[in-house]
């Protein structure tokens, strides 16, 4: 019986390290890679940052599998915490005023019915919308949805719709 490895030189750096410093591979004669864990995070590094690892980075995040990844990654625990650390950064909250700032340029129509909604909820004309069952639906409320548009006489038109019929509403005029 051939004797256990303990210690391996890196192909790379040069460095004799102790087999724990190295990915396990069943290809190679001694069943593990011929780079140390340090060289191969290294070289991960410098390809991503080069321009061919930016397009493939770009194509798969573009593509139906990297879309279906990073939606089950934003879902996640780590994947919320990192969003809300984003929030509440300087960058995060730059960014979000700035979004919103161009969504009331584009919609302004939009924004001027949603504060009209938000005056006749605090005045006591509509009820809150978290105390209504959805129009489409028989889950709880979230959103008033304006059903005959964003015109100044129809602001106060709304039925109250959860998030998912408010957006299969939107989508279908």
């Amino acid at each position: 019986m051939a004797a256990e490895i303990i210690s391996k030189r890196c192909c790379t750096c040069k460095r004799s390290k102790h087999i724990s410093e190295f990915y396990k591979n069943r290809r190679e004669k001694d069943g593990f890679q011929s780079q140390c864990k340090t060289c191969i995070k290294q070289s991960h590094q410098k390809y991503r940052k080069s321009k061919k690892g930016k397009c493939a980075q770009k194509h798969y995040c573009q593509s139906v599998k990297g879309k279906a990844n990073f939606k089950r990654y934003q879902q996640s625990a780590k994947g919320k915490a990192t969003q809300k650390r984003y929030n509440q950064s300087e960058k995060g909250k730059a960014n979000n005023k700035a979004s919103q700032q161009r969504y009331g340029i584009r919609h302004p129509q939009r924004c001027k019915a949603q504060v009209a909604v938000n005056h006749a909820v605090n005045d006591g004309i509509l009820p809150h919308v978290n105390t209504l069952v959805c129009h489409y639906c028989p889950k709880p409320a979230q959103q008033y949805h304006h059903w005959h548009g964003y015109s100044r006489e129809h602001w106060l038109d709304v039925v109250p719709a959860c998030i998912p019929c408010h957006i299969k509403k939107d989508e279908s005029k």
